[in-house]
């Protein structure tokens, strides 16, 4: 009986305990936007993209011409001439992949890019979020925008307006 009566204090005790910490959350999408420098940063980001893009469709469009044309002339070819052809089309194309890999890669010039103007903006976003909770006492924050098993939010908890407030 007794070990009952202290388990039951202890569960009763942990729910009053776990019932005190505040849970607040975010739309970290609604928080960037409010920014300049992340608006300015996506459209630097999407201009690269679509140079790199460009160049990249361009590429590509002369190996199908070069490719077009070795199908129209390869009858007239010796079969030296046709084997260097298929090699020259062939060596192009891995140096199309290396290009597209080198631009768009995990490691390519955009995801280097990407992180050198976002990482700014994260931690000042970051640094908002944490003193937001500091000062307000919240033991969780959540971003919605990365939680997909979010079902219901009260509207009471959302803490985007405070963290925007913060960072200006």
């Amino acid at each position: 009986m007794k070990r009952f009566l202290l388990v039951l204090i202890l569960a009763l005790s942990s729910a009053c305990y776990a019932g005190a910490q505040k849970i607040g959350y975010v739309n970290m999408e609604t928080i960037l936007k409010s920014i300049p420098e992340y608006n300015q940063a996506q459209e630097t980001l999407m201009e690269l993209s679509e140079s790199y893009r460009n160049e990249i469709e361009s590429e590509y469009s002369e190996i199908e011409d070069m490719f077009n044309k070795y199908q129209s002339e390869k009858a007239n070819l010796s079969a030296s001439q046709r084997q260097e052809r298929e090699n020259e089309i062939i060596l192009r194309e891995h140096a199309m992949k290396e290009m597209e890999d080198k631009y768009f890669g995990q490691d390519g010039l955009m995801s280097e890019k990407s992180k050198e103007l976002m990482e700014p903006i994260n931690e000042k976003v970051q640094a908002a979020i944490n003193k937001v909770a500091e000062n307000e006492g919240f033991g969780f924050i959540f971003d919605t925008m990365s939680l997909s098993g979010v079902v219901y939010k009260n509207e009471a908890y959302d803490l985007s307006e405070k963290i925007m407030n913060e960072l200006k």
